[in-house]
């Protein structure tokens, strides 16, 4: 039921023209309406008023009523007789609209109406209000939550010789994330290189409490299976699964004695190698992304590749693939970029994301990692 009220200093004056609206409004229509007189409805204050507000242009201190009005969710018109010249009050839009009298139905019920297109625009502006608002703190969630994964990751590698190491990371807006790491064993005959990509929040944080757990209590023969560390950190994290959490993983080692590359890789992420002057070919994955469901295959797969002194290894997360649309395109990226350096490599790709966008502001749909692993070509082998 929708409140209507008539205002004036005169009660009779607000009684007659109460009923003269009630009679115009003598159709199917009247239900929805309930038209009362200020005067007789014991209206305490202005804001107490009906959703609908009629008010007499002839009312003493009628700038000053008007002015102290709530407008918020109501309608003003404001009451003229007929041939009364346009108001002041219309023209300074302190009212919606003016109703003339002697009133006619289809005047009124359009009145009522626009009453409705103002409800309407209200909810509207309200809306855009609070979706702004959500947009804003999702935008500050997101930012909050790039700064949080980007702290997860280290500026720079440390200086490993005989390799040159460069990487780049940015933040995607889906949950969860990558985690890329790389360590010289410190008997410094082997250099490890692991990326990890989690689906969920929970399972990133997990995966990097594994990581500490995993590397404190793994034997130097563990340490130097991909497989066997491989299965150490997925029995670790298994227990953080959740039924729709997965993970890619790739763990990959070099060996300083005679540059062989053994790896163990689930999953999505994608592992090039190129050697000296020549392109880049795509290092088999030995399955699919885990989860809670499939585990672990039992097969103590390891992939291998031969190393040498030139050579280039690119390891990279599947949300670079938004920017280039598929492995073959990456492929023939990679192989254009041969003969630059790592970083040219790693702006190109960062650029060919980037101008997908349609705003400075956007993000990639997930996190993007690269790694772009350079031998020094004077490497010394150990003896």
């Amino acid at each position: 039921m929708i409140q209507l009220t008539v205002l004036s200093s005169s009660p009779e004056k607000e009684n007659t023209w109460a009923q003269q609206l009630k009679t115009a409004l003598q159709s199917e229509e009247v239900g929805q309406y309930q038209i009362t007189a200020a005067s007789s409805n014991g209206v305490a204050s202005k804001q107490e008023l009906g959703q609908v507000l009629f008010v007499d242009a002839e009312i003493s201190n009628l700038e000053q009523t008007l002015q102290e009005l709530d407008r918020r969710r109501r309608a003003v018109f404001l009451l003229v007789k007929e041939g009364q010249s346009i108001p002041q009050a219309l023209k300074k839009h302190w009212v919606d609209d003016v109703l003339v009298s002697p009133f006619r139905q289809v005047e009124v019920l359009s009145k009522l109406r626009h009453y409705h297109q103002i409800l309407a625009w209200d909810e509207v502006s309200r809306l855009n209000a609070s979706f702004a608002g959500l947009i804003e703190r999702l935008h500050d969630d997101l930012k909050l939550a790039e700064r949080l994964q980007k702290a997860k990751l280290p500026h720079r590698f440390p200086e490993v010789k005989g390799f040159k190491v460069q990487q780049r990371y940015l933040a995607g807006l889906k949950s969860g994330g990558d985690h890329l790491d790389l360590a010289e064993s410190r008997d410094g005959n082997c250099i490890s290189l692991l990326l990890s990509d989690s689906s969920s929040y929970g399972l990133s944080s997990a995966v990097l409490s594994s990581l500490v757990r995993v590397a404190n209590k793994l034997t130097i023969d563990q340490a130097r299976s991909s497989y066997d560390t491989t299965r150490s950190f997925f029995e670790d994290v298994a227990m953080a699964l959740s039924d729709k959490d997965y993970l890619s993983l790739f763990y990959g080692l070099i060996s300083r004695k005679d540059l062989k590359f053994t790896y163990t890789h689930f999953g999505n992420s994608l592992i090039y190698h190129a050697k000296s002057g020549n392109g880049f070919q795509l290092l088999k994955a030995q399955g699919e992304v885990l989860s809670r469901s499939k585990g672990l295959p039992d097969s103590r797969a390891e992939g291998e590749a031969k190393l040498a002194p030139g050579d280039r290894l690119v390891i990279i997360s599947d949300g670079f693939l938004q920017g280039v649309d598929s492995s073959k395109k990456l492929n023939e990226l990679l192989d254009q970029k041969r003969s630059a350096d790592a970083n040219t490599t790693l702006n190109e790709l960062v650029f060919k994301l980037k101008s997908k966008f349609t705003s400075d502001d956007d993000m990639p749909e997930q996190d993007c990692t690269c790694a772009v692993i350079d031998i020094d070509a004077k490497f010394l082998r150990l003896a």
